[in-house]
């Protein structure tokens, strides 16, 4: 997550504004605040049906923290577009990292193709397959680079303890800094997560935090996460052979396991993360984010897409527009030729400062909205530059 987003001009709206213990209206107030007061946000409430922020606001000359609902912030639109600026770390992008620097082609007496074969069936969502490959061949033989990918995906399978002992493995047969990086994020991943609680759905695992989830709300989240998942894959074209772990948690856990700003409302990075407060409902609010950072999974499945791609998408079926102040810059932005092409946006957004954030997300969305048949490209992925050239003259790029 980039530290600038957290310097956003964000502020007070109105004079008199109450900051509260709680997101409710009723809750005690902790100080009344200053139109134009700024506000540093911790992070969003996702389950709230009119959103809420925890924030710090320097009141008094000091420093105080408390709750403020949307409506009571200045700029929170904007920064709602920033927040997912945030780098989204992929299961391709862990596999290449590891086929750069593990021993690959394997080693004598390893059939050759397979950790190849099983890397595109952990692209593709099947890890459980890609064990059930790889797992007899490591039995006769230990192999650095099988072994890595063997970690990969009892990581993307949600077995952790298994994923960290395969990745040991592989580092006592060979050095390999990219591997002990991923031991150091799950091991804190580890430590840090309580969700032990499981529901299975149809076509989605939930694991979650019993002591900050309700059984009756974790019912009700993977119920939408299967509903969800259903309609996306019915628009996009994904059919996962093997189901998807969506994982909620608190805000504590959430930014240890990803190490997220406070404020990250959701991520996938191979398996869905959402955080939560203790008690948080099920609403409309937190259906978009699953909806999300589904898109997110289903295009995963579907090969590598671009970044603008990616976000589009994940706006568009999540039911996120372009406000008309942002469509006027962006159109502004273009004449004045202020605006790369839609395939020089790059793969990685964390670097890009809040005003190109802000329009890098917007512009995929609007490019995303001229796609008139989604599922028609992902399932032709050789049009994907014809498609991107004629969305760059629309926009006027």
């Amino acid at each position: 997550m980039a530290p600038w987003l957290l310097l956003l001009a964000i502020s007070v709206k109105q004079e008199g504004t109450r900051l509260r213990s709680g997101c409710s209206p009723d809750d005690n107030s902790l100080a009344t605040l200053s139109s134009g007061a700024a506000v540093t946000i911790r992070y969003a409430i996702s389950g709230e049906s009119t959103p809420c922020y925890k924030v710090a606001v320097e009141s008094g000359g000091k420093s105080i923290e408390g709750y403020l609902s949307a409506s009571e912030i200045q700029g929170i639109e904007d920064f709602e577009q920033e927040r997912r600026s945030a780098a989204r770390v992929s299961t391709g992008e862990l596999l290449r990292a590891i086929r750069n620097s593990a021993a690959f082609p394997p080693a004598p007496g390893i059939p050759k193709g397979i950790a190849g074969d099983a890397m595109q069936l952990i692209d593709s969502g099947q890890p459980a397959r890609a064990l059930a490959m790889l797992e007899p061949e490591i039995r006769k033989k230990k192999d650095a680079g099988l072994l890595a990918i063997a970690g990969v995906a009892a990581w993307k399978a949600d077995d952790l303890r298994r994923a960290l002992d395969y990745w040991r493995g592989s580092l006592e047969l060979q050095p390999n800094p990219d591997l002990e990086g991923l031991i150091h994020r799950v091991e804190r991943e580890a430590q840090a997560d309580q969700s032990s609680d499981k529901l299975v759905g149809m076509r989605v695992v939930l694991r979650y935090d019993g002591v900050a989830v309700k059984t009756e709300t974790a019912r009700q989240m993977i119920s939408a996460l299967d509903e969800e998942y259903f309609r996306i894959s019915q628009q996009l074209g994904c059919f996962a052979q093997e189901k998807i772990v969506a994982i909620v948690q608190t805000q504590d856990a959430y930014r240890a396991a990803t190490d997220s700003a406070e404020w990250s409302g959701g991520q996938f990075d191979g398996r869905i993360r959402v955080p939560v407060l203790g008690g948080q409902p099920m609403d409309a609010n937190m259906r978009r984010v699953f909806a999300h950072e589904t898109v997110h999974a289903c295009l995963a499945m579907l090969g590598r897409w671009p970044a603008w791609l990616h976000e589009g998408v994940a706006q568009r079926l999540s039911g996120e527009t372009v406000r008309p102040a942002m469509r006027q810059r962006i159109a502004d932005m273009i004449r004045a030729h202020q605006l790369p092409r839609l395939e020089e946006l790059g793969q990685n957004w964390s670097r890009m400062d809040a005003d190109h954030a802000a329009a890098a997300y917007a512009l995929s969305l609007m490019a995303a909205e001229l796609i008139p048949d989604i599922v028609n490209l992902t399932r032709n992925p050789e049009r994907l530059a014809a498609v991107t050239a004629g969305l760059d003259k629309r926009l006027g790029l």
